[in-house]
């Protein structure tokens, strides 16, 4: 919903004495999401200090959160009407418990400069001291490892296996379209390999799944068909996603026979819950990176139940009437009686 739909939304339902405007909502948004900023900084602050005067003992205790999921989405610039270059990125973050929900947390990645500090802040105000281990989920794009990385020693870093899945699955489709050679492996013995390559990953393996893909790749040949072409350049697109996360690759199934998280799909419901719904779906928008910025700090404090922030917090103050100070009342003068 758009600004000016919200105007008129407020005043169907709200008994304003006097009318808004889209500018006036724009302009509060903004100051809110300052406000809300610097009032997690203050908090983040004072459990740090409070974290450093108790001390951390050799042992650390387990965290209360199970891990923090991280991902991605795109929204529209304003001023640019071509799809392929007005968009701008914005990560969003989402803590996974075993009690509740989780909290969530969201930026515009250019207005980020220091997006370790943000993650830092957040994993206090989660009640995560230094000392506890973190697990950290991310499908392996570029800026959502960088959102990870600063956070300490401490923290484990685990590419989700659900995009692996997937773009396994994706390779074994295309396998299966493509035309058999008589003087080319089978249709079958690839699939092999490829199996081989993922059983390799789900037991945390990444260099034998390299070399597995390696040579499925010398087995195919791009002047043969478009489709052999097509699937080449994914597989090669597949080892080099591989190869830029080997180091975020453990050991799947050990983790979920111990019941750990291996996949962020708990994220990506929070990507749906404070961009999609708000910025991308069934709507037009285009946006400024600042004013997102802003608005996503008002949505996921929304969504995280923050205390103190109500409905007031979005409405502009009504103006101060000017009042004209009148004259005394004197009582009537009768012309008779004088």
């Amino acid at each position: 919903m758009s600004y000016g739909l919200t105007v008129n939304v407020l005043q169907e339902i709200l008994p304003l004495d006097y009318v808004l405007a889209a500018s006036s909502i724009r302009r509060q948004v903004t100051s809110l999401g300052r406000r809300l900023e610097a009032e997690q900084a203050t908090d983040a602050l004072q459990q740090a200090e409070v974290a450093a005067s108790v001390g951390s003992s050799e042992i650390p205790e387990p965290s209360p959160i199970r891990a923090v999921g991280i991902d991605g989405g795109y929204l529209r610039r304003a001023g640019h009407w071509r799809r392929q270059d007005g968009w701008f990125e914005v990560i969003v973050g989402k803590s996974l418990r075993d009690q509740d929900g989780g909290h969530s947390f969201a930026y515009v990645h250019k207005l980020e400069r220091r997006p370790a500090d943000r993650m830092w802040n957040f994993l206090l105000r989660e009640g995560v001291q230094p000392s506890q281990p973190v697990t950290f989920l991310s499908d392996g794009g570029d800026t959502v490892r960088i959102a990870q990385l600063g956070f300490g020693d401490r923290g484990e870093y685990v590419l989700d296996w659900f995009h692996i899945a997937m773009r396994v699955q994706n390779l074994e489709q295309m396998i299966k379209g493509r035309p058999a050679h008589c003087d080319g492996p089978t249709n079958a013995a690839l699939i092999k390999t490829l199996h081989g390559a993922k059983w390799h990953l789900w037991h945390g393996c990444p260099r034998p799944a390299l070399r597995r893909l390696e040579s499925l790749g010398w087995d195919l040949e791009a002047e043969a068909s478009p489709e052999e072409a097509k699937l080449l350049g994914k597989l090669e697109e597949f080892f080099v996603y591989l190869d830029n996360n080997r180091h975020f690759i453990v050991n799947y199934g050990d983790r979920y026979r111990h019941g750990e998280p291996i996949a962020s799909g708990f994220v990506e419901s929070a990507v749906n819950q404070v961009v999609s719904k708000r910025f991308v779906k069934r709507q037009q928008m285009a946006w400024r990176p600042r004013h997102a910025h802003n608005l996503l700090q008002s949505r996921t404090a929304m969504l995280n139940d923050q205390s103190g922030l109500t409905l007031n917090d979005g409405i502009p103050p009504s103006p101060k009437k000017k009042t004209i100070a009148l004259p005394p009342s004197q009582p009537p003068v009768w012309r008779g009686l004088q």
